[in-house]
């Protein structure tokens, strides 16, 4: 499978039916946690029949302590059931819970490694993190205890049928508070739904915006914006604060109401089977005889007044945790639709549908065939026709804003053109593997980013099984070696986050090491010497050019001393290309490149005076 393309289970729109499709693998641990959960219930309702019998033999008279201890070993052997049922069902849903989590978390970072670069443009860091931690996790326990609790409403029918069998006339009585409690539950529903959402887009505004500060640690402390920021912090804690209160008093407000309920059904239900036994009065009863299940008329006993409380007190736990369920199902449903946005965007470069090249090795000849490109409605790129041989080195020049970065993400196919084709090797860009093109590209970006990793790993991104000559090779070419000798570990320094233990220019010479030991066929430097003084640059420049015999070059800069000795450069100017030829021919025509060549001239005469 190309590690490019994206493959997940979602469907976009319909978060259940996404939960399903990742859930369905696992039915067998889900099927086995409901049968355990149906033979829970009905163990743990044996209880009130014991105590029932217990009861009325004390009432009686008859009661032994033979059965007496009979009917407490009963009763602990129904515990220690319901225990070893109840660590099953959980371990069976739980584990299942956790390998949809895997899978999910999985697919939604495979996903967003397809995203096209307009969606980072366009979408917060922390809102991304927020997504693929705290809304992943909300969506695992919707799938874990959710369904696990689900399971456990089981009970509900048994109490019933239990509660139906000690005393039908308290049965109804109870059915007359009972839906108060569900009544109740909705109203909590549809205000911890709303509240839910409005809480996770605060915490993924919170999540941003400490991302954002931590990763410009450097930038506030210098322009004296810590204070500022600090405010601005606080006030989006106490946002997140406030909703998360306001969803906190509902969500422990439900379960006061829910037991307030139970209590009071309680209540009445003791002081009407209280009446109707000081009163001897009969009770309708569900038995089962020779012709099915039926009522009978009998009097109620205070056993049978004990197990119908005890029924009740069961009936509690369950109340309480549907409320809790909801609440889970609630986030879960808002977490999922939150995941689903993103599965929803679709990766605006695509795989080729019969990449017939998978595997082989490009000899690096470029091609852009009146190619055009546009951000929306706005053209930054048009009409662009160049062809390089492979072995050759292209240079682009322009003003900022002209189109130079934007034309090599296009041969890095992180954009696709809005018009034209781009070939390599005479073949369309769009039938070559985005695997196969990017592993023979070896690319310094104008915004250099470093891993939080060590030097060697940084290096050897491109390719881990680089030897140790060949990353020694790419940093003396790189002029990275000095640098690598001022720390104790070397090239097993471990770098802070985005390399900030290193300055600019040494995380280029970096950068320009890890293109050269992936040993691409195309190489791609974007201003990648815009932090090195002059005389670095041409030290590194002459280094290349011993490394770039066999390899394709790009080179974009401002600098005329870096291109001058390029095979064939092109000028940009608002997104066309003005001149092209060699540096001589350029020279010689004057415009545009000529004014460049001769203000820079001009610079480096001053700075030398």
């Amino acid at each position: 499978m190309d590690k490019y393309q994206t493959q997940h289970k979602a469907v976009p729109g319909r978060p259940f039916r996404t939960l399903l499709r990742y859930n369905l693998p696992y039915w067998r641990s889900y099927g086995a946690g409901a049968l355990l959960a149906a033979f829970l219930a009905a163990v743990e309702l044996c209880s009130p029949l014991v105590i029932r019998r217990v009861v009325d033999e004390f009432e009686s008279g008859t009661m032994s302590m033979p059965a007496l201890w009979g009917s407490f070993w009963f009763l602990l052997g129904i515990a220690a059931c319901a225990g070893v049922a109840r660590f099953w069902q959980r371990y069976l849903m739980i584990n299942a819970s956790r390998h949809f989590e895997y899978d999910l978390r999985k697919d939604f970072f495979r996903h967003l490694q397809g995203l096209p670069r307009s969606f980072y443009n366009r979408t917060k860091t922390g809102d991304i993190m927020a997504k693929a931690t705290n809304d992943l996790g909300f969506v695992r326990m919707f799938a874990g205890p959710g369904v696990m609790g689900t399971t456990n409403m089981l009970v509900l029918p048994y109490s019933v049928v239990v509660m139906l069998h000690l005393s039908a006339t308290l049965a109804l009585y109870s059915l007359l508070f009972l839906p108060l409690a569900s009544i109740a539950v909705y109203f909590f529903i549809m205000y911890i739904h709303k509240q839910t959402a409005q809480v996770q887009e605060c915490y993924s505004d919170l999540s941003s915006r400490a991302q954002e500060n931590l990763a410009g640690a450097r930038v506030v402390k210098a322009h004296g914006a810590a204070a500022r920021e600090e405010r601005a912090f606080a006030a989006e804690s106490r946002r997140y604060m406030g909703e998360n209160m306001k969803l906190a008093v509902v969500m422990n407000l439900m379960w006061p109401v829910i037991g307030l309920i139970l209590g009071t059904t309680i209540l009445a239900i003791v002081w009407r089977g209280g009446l109707m036994i000081m009163r001897a009065e009969e009770t309708h009863r569900l038995v089962l005889g020779a012709g099915g299940l039926s009522f009978a008329a009998s009097p109620l006993t205070l056993g049978d007044l004990t197990a119908f409380v005890v029924c009740l007190l069961m009936l509690g736990w369950p109340l309480v945790e549907f409320g809790w369920v909801i609440t889970l199902y609630q986030r879960g449903a808002v977490a999922m639709n939150r995941i689903s946005e993103v599965f929803g965007e679709v990766p605006s470069i695509r795989q080729a549908d019969n990449p017939g090249g998978a595997g082989r090795r490009l000899a690096g000849s470029i091609r852009f065939d009146s190619v055009s490109f546009a951000y929306g409605e706005s053209p930054i790129l048009e009409d662009i026709d160049f062809e390089i041989g492979p072995g050759n080195t292209l240079a682009i020049v322009g003003p900022t804003g002209s189109g130079k970065s934007t034309l090599v993400s296009l041969i890095t196919r992180e954009y696709e053109p809005s018009a034209g084709r781009i070939l390599f090797d005479g073949t369309d860009a769009k039938e070559i593997p985005i695997r196969t093109l990017r592993e023979s590209i070896g690319f310094v970006p104008q915004d250099i980013f470093l891993f939080s990793d060590t030097i060697r790993a940084n290096m050897t991104l491109g390719r881990p099984d680089a030897t140790g000559s060949e990353i020694a090779e790419a940093s003396d070419t790189a002029l990275f070696t000095e640098t690598a000798r001022l720390f104790d570990r070397g090239f097993e320094t471990l770098l802070g986050e985005r390399g900030v233990n290193l300055s600019g220019g040494q995380k280029q010479r970096l950068t320009i090491a890890r293109a050269l030991v992936k040993d691409a066929p195309i190489l791609i430097l974007d201003d990648a010497l815009s932090s090195v003084d002059t005389q670095t640059e041409e030290a590194i420049l002459q280094g290349l050019r011993a490394a770039e015999r066999g390899r394709t070059v790009v080179i974009v800069s401002h600098r005329v001393s870096t291109v001058q000795h390029a095979d064939l450069i092109l000028v940009l100017d608002r997104g066309r290309i003005v001149q092209r030829g060699t540096h001589a021919e350029l020279i010689e025509a004057g415009g545009p490149y000529g004014s460049i060549h001769a203000r820079q001239m001009l610079e480096e005469a001053l700075e030398a005076g």
